[in-house]
C-alpha cells in the first residue's frame, strides 16, 4: 500500500486530477492516518471545487470521529457541489433512514436513479421504503441536492465507527424538480452493445462520472468512468505538445480483450470494452451516434 500511496502522491502532483486525488485519500485512511487523507481531500477541494467525493470522504472522517453536525453540513455541501454524486447521497440516504426520516431519504435515492436508472441496489432499497412492492423506482415528484459516492467502511486507527443512528443530525434539505434522464439518453448504447464482439459499453462524462451504462459491473462502471476522465483529459495535454488539437480515438489492447476511447470533446467520452477480433472503425460511426443522441456530436 506504501508504494502505491507514493506513486499517488507523485501523480497529484505532476498530473492533478480529482479521482487520484479521492483515491490518495482513502488510501491514507486505509492506512490509518485520517490526518493525511483530510488533507488531502482539503487540496482536492481547492484545486476541483465541483468534486463532491472529497467531501464525502470528509464526511466519513467526521462520522468515524463522531462529530456528526459536521459529517451532515459536509454530505449537504457535497450534494450542492456535485448533484450527481451517487456516495453522497447514498450516504445521506441510510444516514436519514437510521434517523427515521424516510421522505427524505426516498428523496435521495430516487435523485439516483435520475442518472442511475439501472442500480438494483438502489431500486430495492426505494421499494422497500416505499412498502409498495412493484412500484416503479423512478417516479418521484421532488428530490434533495445532490452529492458524494456509495458509503464505505472504512477502518479508522484509534476510533470506532459511528453507525447511522449516531451519525445523523435531522435536517430538512432543500427540495429542488425531479428531472428524469431522457429515454434517448437511456436506451444510448443500446445499437452499439448489439454490435458482435461488445461486452460493454459507457459513456463518461469530463469529472469521470457515468452518464449511461450498459452490459457493465457497477464496480466496472465507476472504473471506467474515471479512467476515461484521465485518458482524455492527459492525452488531450500530450497532443497539444505535438500540435494537435484533440483526442479522438484511443484503443487499449490486451490478451483478453480491447478498450476503445471515443471523443469529440473532453465533455463526453464513449468507452466499449470489446474482443480482440473487433476494430475500432467499426464501432466508430456508433460511438459517434452516442455523442450526437447525448448532445456532444
Amino acid at each position: 500500500m506504501e508504494s502505491e500511496i507514493e506513486r499517488l502522491r507523485k501523480k497529484v502532483e505532476n498530473f492533478p486530477s480529482a479521482s487520484s486525488y479521492n483515491r490518495l485519500a482513502e488510501l491514507s485512511r486505509l492506512a490509518g492516518d485520517d490526518g493525511d487523507a483530510e488533507r488531502v481531500c482539503r487540496k482536492c477541494i481547492k484545486e476541483f471545487p465541483r468534486n463532491g467525493q472529497a467531501y464525502v470522504i470528509l464526511a466519513e472522517i467526521r462520522l468515524a470521529q463522531n462529530k456528526k453536525p459536521d459529517a451532515v453540513q459536509l454530505l449537504q455541501i457535497a450534494i450542492e457541489r456535485d448533484p450527481r454524486s451517487y456516495t453522497a447521497h447514498r450516504l445521506m440516504a441510510d444516514l436519514l433512514i437510521a434517523d427515521g426520516a424516510k421522505d427524505q431519504a426516498l428523496a435521495h435515492l430516487r435523485q439516483i436513479v435520475t442518472f442511475k436508472p439501472n442500480d438494483p441496489a438502489v431500486s430495492a432499497r426505494i421499494v422497500e421504503l416505499e412498502g409498495k412492492p412493484g412500484k416503479p423506482a423512478d417516479t418521484a415528484p421532488t428530490v434533495v441536492g445532490g452529492a458524494p459516492v456509495a458509503r464505505r467502511a472504512i477502518p479508522t486507527a484509534g476510533a470506532t465507527p459511528a453507525t447511522p443512528a449516531q451519525a445523523v443530525a435531522s435536517t430538512q434539505p432543500s427540495a429542488l424538480p425531479a428531472r428524469p434522464l431522457p429515454a434517448t439518453r437511456v436506451s444510448a448504447l443500446d445499437a452499439l452493445c448489439a454490435e458482435s464482439g461488445v461486452s460493454g459499453a459507457l459513456v463518461a462524462d469530463g469529472s469521470g462520472r457515468t452518464v449511461v451504462a450498459r452490459k457493465l459491473p457497477a464496480a466496472q462502471e465507476e472504473l471506467l468512468a474515471a479512467l476515461a476522465s484521465e485518458v482524455v483529459r492527459n492525452g488531450a495535454a500530450a497532443l497539444s505538445t505535438v500540435g494537435q488539437d484533440r483526442l479522438s480515438t484511443l484503443t487499449v489492447v490486451g490478451a483478453q480483450g480491447q478498450m476503445m476511447a471515443f471523443s469529440r470533446d473532453q465533455r463526453l467520452t464513449v468507452i466499449v470494452l470489446a474482443s480482440t477480433q473487433v476494430r475500432p472503425a467499426m464501432l466508430e460511426l456508433r460511438a459517434r451516434q452516442v455523442l450526437i443522441d447525448l448532445g456532444a456530436g
